[in-house]
């Protein structure tokens, strides 16, 4: 893994992705504030206001995705994601490698580190890994917290990458009904 995720996608078909080589589909938090792509048959469950539950059908992996209106900030001005997620992740985490990149008007930082959890089906301790990635551009922030046993890493993080490669926060403008958005319009 080089710490590069991968661009993007415009409008270009997805490669399946997740087990079994699922296709995606597109889910938009906030009419349309954030977006992102999961693999199809993953379940999507609101929590809180701006808070998902997303786990892949097998329950082996969770992505909780969290966001914010952030207050209103100088036209430019970008919270420093790298530092808010190293001061987030230090509390237990330690210091693992913080990577970071831009998108347009969107910056990315995520970090992945290893911890063991006790599998409830398997009644031991395993390898697990967790993935934190925070995205701001001035209006919106978005937390992304994955988590997987590491023997699933074949599936999982091609999973992840996906999802974390179509992460985009919205302009401000929102969606006046969910038929306005760009992966429904070519339906109707």
């Amino acid at each position: 893994m080089d710490g590069r995720l991968p661009l993007r996608a415009t409008g270009a078909p997805l490669p399946p992705v997740g087990q079994e080589g699922a296709s995606p589909r597109v889910v938009v938090v906030d009419r349309g504030n954030v977006e992102l792509i999961v693999p199809e048959g993953w379940v999507v469950t609101p929590r809180a206001e701006g808070h998902l539950d997303i786990r892949d059908p097998t329950d082996s992996c969770k992505l909780e995705v969290s966001y914010l209106r952030l207050p209103p900030l100088q036209p430019g001005v970008v919270p420093p994601v790298s530092d808010f997620l190293r001061d987030i992740l230090s509390k237990e985490h330690g210091e693992p490698p913080i990577t970071t990149e831009s998108r347009g008007s969107t910056w990315i930082a995520w970090a992945e580190y290893v911890f063991e959890e006790l599998d409830s089906e398997r009644g031991e301790r395993r390898a697990a890994r967790g993935r934190w990635l925070l995205a701001a551009n001035g209006l919106f922030q978005a937390l992304l917290t994955f988590y997987y046993w590491a023997d699933d890493a074949p599936w999982a993080v091609p999973a992840w990458e996906r999802i974390a490669a179509s992460l985009a926060l919205g302009d401000g403008r929102q969606l006046a009904s969910p038929r306005e958005h760009w992966g429904l319009r070519r339906r109707h």
